[in-house]
């Protein structure tokens, strides 16, 4: 019969062997393993975003590694026109402020799209390169819109008015590349005037005086 001893048992025999000055050879270390036998896996790889961040370390071609896996963590990662802002701004809090603008935009054409009865613009499949916790409610998730068809079509109409308002302050070519990429979901063939027309309705939104950025 083999006599097992329990963990503080082999402790307090290492540490008595060690105050008698008895030199002990070090032990291997010891694989941890799951209940089911399967290798322990790391609070990393239990976490279910990982793999989301991986996709999206490959969308923008970068390796895996635990710094990038922090970087594409920015919600801006999550969709073409995201990816696109941020190759061109690197300042973290003006990604934060253009990605605010991304969600303006969408949040106003969708409303519109929904209370006119148009189907939706936005890719339904992009929810799946959010982080888990994204999906989350929590008590900032808004409430239950009691509002009346014909107080949702004058607020989504002055909404959607404003927007075009703010993307009235760049080119046309601009306002296009924004619609396109933001609404659509289309691949940014115009990154930069994306962007620029992202910075009008990030001034709008913030309320900054609105300048005029058009190009050329």
């Amino acid at each position: 019969m083999v006599k097992t001893y329990s963990k503080g048992s082999r402790r307090r025999a290492k540490k008595s062997a060690v105050s008698s000055g008895i030199d002990l050879p070090e032990l291997a270390p010891v694989k941890r393993r799951e209940p089911n036998g399967q290798a322990r896996r790391t609070a990393g790889d239990r976490d279910a975003s990982v793999a989301v961040m991986k996709v999206r370390c490959r969308q923008v071609g970068l390796q895996p590694g635990a710094a990038n896996l922090r970087e594409v963590r920015g919600p801006w990662f999550g969709c073409s026109a995201g990816r696109a802002m941020a190759a061109i701004v690197t300042d973290h809090e003006e990604r934060a402020e253009l990605w605010d603008a991304i969600q303006h935009m969408r949040g106003v054409q969708g409303f519109y799209d929904a209370v006119i009865g148009a189907p939706s613009r936005h890719a339904r499949g992009m929810r799946l390169l959010l982080a888990p916790e994204a999906l989350e409610t929590d008590a900032d998730t808004p409430p239950v819109d009691d509002r009346t068809d014909e107080e949702k079509l004058r607020d989504a109409t002055a909404a959607r008015m404003r927007l075009e308002g703010w993307l009235g302050y760049t080119d046309k070519a601009a306002r296009s590349a924004a619609m396109s990429a933001v609404l659509d979901d289309c691949a940014p063939g115009d990154a930069e005037g994306m962007v620029t027309a992202l910075r009008c309705v990030s001034d709008g939104l913030y309320g900054r005086q609105m300048v005029w950025r058009g190009r050329g």
